[in-house]
């Protein structure tokens, strides 16, 4: 009877662990649940792979792309097309420059690398009325053409070829993005050109007295400083005296530097007289070894050229002060100051006078005038 009563237990439990009732026992542990998750698959609806998501971005940007490609080799054939045309002359020329005016192709073609040479070769052709029908095509694109690595050439031909009275939008549009312009790779060039064709103008000297109060930072800056010489070289005279002062206030720290060192040799050789006179004193107010520290280094080297091509007793206190003995020394331990003496006659002079100071009676005379010839004719 005991065992009977064990057994019927373990039935009871059997049967209430399989989820209850008379077909737990038969279909096993858990089923129930089994099937109703199955039902629960069966009628969810699948989400989307994420690899076909990729997929489909794939193919939507290498659509993009070939779009891209597709419109690039049709301008690449419309820029060939052209450039024969212009080439060739007479009516065929005149039916590029009609195409050129229609709306939005000058514009197009001047971002393409083939098609910004064409527009160029246009405008050089073009009469003034179809070259500044073409121009105002880039009116309101003008800050996005200068960054182009392309179309930048176009805006320089635009200013060569064309007034301000003309094209008043090209300084227009950079004003407002003139200190940035300045400083950009492709910017600094058209400020270059409007120095050089259009200084004059008034809009153009209000734009380049914008950024030139900044000199003192744009003379050091690796673009900047190109638009610096250019002012020297082409701007209005109280532009280049703003120039001159900024150099002065850091002299040596800007003769070592390697872009204001450009803008101190523009400045000796384009500036007046009394600023190249008084450039010279500030340098000759230093010490021969500091002169000689600089005149050795390659950039510093080309300032001391400058200045050794000056008229005037600055070239001739120079000389002597490269000449000494410890100045030499220090010129000799690199190839820019070997050159410069070389080229100088500053290592001849310092062989002469060391010749003339060891020398005895009249033979001293005799030295010291073959040490002044070298002097003189590097003066000269």
């Amino acid at each position: 009877p005991r065992s009977s009563a064990a057994a019927a237990a373990a039935t009871a439990v059997a049967t209430s662990g399989s989820g209850g009732g008379a077909g737990g026992s038969h279909r096993g542990p858990g089923s129930a649940l089994q099937r109703r998750r199955r039902r629960q698959r069966s009628t969810q609806v699948p989400p989307a792979p994420a690899v076909v998501l990729q997929t489909s971005g794939r193919q939507e940007r290498r659509s993009e792309r070939g779009s891209a490609r597709s419109a690039a080799t049709s301008d690449t054939g419309l820029a060939a097309e052209l450039t024969a045309q212009l080439n060739a002359g007479g009516n065929l020329a005149a039916r590029a420059s009609a195409r050129l005016r229609e709306p939005g192709v000058t514009r197009r073609l001047s971002f393409e690398p083939a098609g910004c040479r064409v527009v160029q070769l246009a405008l050089d052709l073009a009469d003034r009325t179809a070259a500044a029908e073409m121009a105002a095509q880039l009116r309101g694109h003008v800050v996005e053409a200068i960054r182009s690595p392309h179309a930048n050439y176009v805006v320089q031909k635009i200013v060569k070829v064309l007034t301000q009275q003309e094209t008043p939008y090209i300084v227009a549009e950079m004003f407002d993005s003139s200190l940035d312009l300045v400083r950009h790779e492709y910017g600094c060039r058209i400020y270059c050109r409007l120095l050089e064709h259009a200084a004059t103008n008034a809009h153009v000297t209000r734009l380049m007295d914008e950024v030139l109060g900044d000199t003192e930072e744009l003379l050091r800056h690796t673009f900047g400083h190109h638009v610096v010489e250019c002012a020297l070289e082409h701007g209005l005279p109280h532009q280049r005296q703003r120039v001159i002062l900024a150099l002065r206030r850091n002299l040596m720290r800007n003769a070592w530097n390697r872009n204001a060192a450009y803008v101190v040799e523009k400045a000796l050789l384009y500036g007046g007289p009394e600023d190249r006179d008084a450039l010279a004193s500030d340098f000759m107010a230093s010490s021969s070894s500091d002169l000689a520290a600089l005149a050795r280094s390659q950039f510093g080297s080309m300032v001391m050229r400058a200045l050794l091509r000056l008229p005037g007793p600055s070239t001739q206190k120079l000389q002597e002060l490269l000449t000494t003995g410890a100045a030499v020394s220090q010129l000799r331990s690199t190839k820019h100051g070997r050159r410069l003496l070389d080229d100088h006659g500053l290592g001849l002079a310092t062989h002469a006078s060391a010749r003339s100071s060891g020398g005895c009676g009249g033979g001293g005379g005799t030295s010291a005038g073959a040490s002044a010839a070298p002097l003189a004719a590097a003066a000269a």
